[in-house]
């Protein structure tokens, strides 16, 4: 029984390694076929295919020139609708889901690394050590089970996330469509030709959450990095080597100190958690309880997020690019804190006051 399961988990485990693989090697052929090639060498693509594997699940990787950590989010769902797609078969033959859960990740994450080693070459390298570690959460966080009724807070809160991500989208559109102007010179110098405009363009569309967690960070006040020693906030803007990328022509080209007081964006959105939370009727004990672990679950997200939104782009130059990820998390703690504060604790005090007099 016990060799079934792993043999199932086994195939399962390359199955979707192959599902994430063969359409990205197709990609990394036909750009290699389009682009042309002087020594003819068929293995480039081979691995090109690999370092995209590895590029949608979040690896960084050392390229000549510096390290390529700034890695679209968005492509990370591909790989998990890949490893979610085997889970049914997996959990069919384990008598346990979390069991099944972690063989299958295991394997999983031994089939990444097998590729990452593979495909080091002429100073390109994957990194060995957080290709298990990441692949191996990636694959957890795919299977696990949604318990909607446990976590109602958390989801609720990933919810409005999603929402302010998307108004932070939205802004970061706008902001392109008011320098169409220097797109259009921009892909004038780049020049990429049909095949690589299309590519080029997918890869900025998967590059759209990166983006839209830094436009969410400036327009609320906290600010974002572009760039050794760089600010780019309300208040002042310090930008130093800016690439010729499209993207780059959203960057705001004025300073606009009352985006500080946006802020307070983070306060009602805890106070609406808390509010959705309030809701149960329960004791402050409770609030207590059940906050601090649905928080605590939020927290480790919006980390994540913000941590892998953001990284180095080739150069050191170009490091980092994207929010800071413990200021940004520290901003939203300390409106956690006081959003508790304000809806949960304070009326409770003064609840108690009142009913002792």
């Amino acid at each position: 029984m016990a060799a079934r399961a792993l043999g199932v988990s086994f195939r399962q485990a390359l199955r979707s390694v192959a599902l994430t693989l063969f359409p990205l090697a197709f990609i990394a052929l036909f750009a290699w076929a389009t682009a042309g090639s002087t020594t003819g060498n068929t293995s480039d693509p081979v691995r090109a295919a690999a370092w995209l594997y590895l590029g949608t699940h979040l690896i960084p990787i050392a390229v000549p020139s510096g390290k390529l950590t700034l890695l679209p989010l968005l492509a990370v769902l591909y790989p998990m609708w890949a490893i979610r797609r085997g889970l049914p078969t997996v959990e069919a033959a384990f008598t346990k889901l979390n069991g099944a859960r972690f063989v299958y990740a295991l394997w999983y994450a031994l089939f990444s690394e097998l590729l990452a080693l593979a495909s080091r070459y002429h100073g390109v390298a994957p990194n060995l050590y957080l290709t298990p570690l990441f692949t191996f959460m990636i694959a957890i966080v795919a299977t696990a089970p949604f318990d909607l009724k446990k976590n109602r807070a958390f989801y609720f809160a990933s919810y409005l996330f999603a929402i302010a991500l998307g108004v932070g989208s939205l802004f970061f559109a706008l902001s392109l469509a008011g320098h169409w102007q220097v797109i259009h010179s921009i892909y004038i110098v780049l020049a990429p030709g049909a095949v690589g405009g299309i590519l080029f363009a997918a890869l900025q569309l998967l590059y759209l959450p990166n983006f839209a967690v830094a436009a969410l960070s400036y327009i609320t006040g906290i600010g974002f990095s572009f760039g050794a020693h760089s600010v780019v906030s309300g208040s002042q803007i310090k930008i130093g080597q800016i690439p010729a990328l499209p993207f780059a022509s959203a960057l705001p080209t004025g300073v606009h100190k009352d985006l500080k007081f946006a802020v307070a964006f983070w306060l009602l959105f805890f106070i609406l958690i808390f509010l959705f939370i309030r809701r149960t009727g329960a004791s402050v004990k409770y609030f207590t309880q059940y906050s601090l672990n649905q928080g605590a679950r939020f927290f480790v997200l919006i980390m994540a997020v913000a941590f892998l939104s953001a990284g180095e782009l080739l150069t050191r130059n170009l490091n980092p690019l994207g929010v800071i990820w413990w200021r940004f998390t520290e901003y939203l703690g300390v409106a956690f804190l006081i959003s508790a504060l304000l809806v949960i604790y304070i009326p409770a005090l003064v609840g108690r006051v009142l009913h002792h007099d």
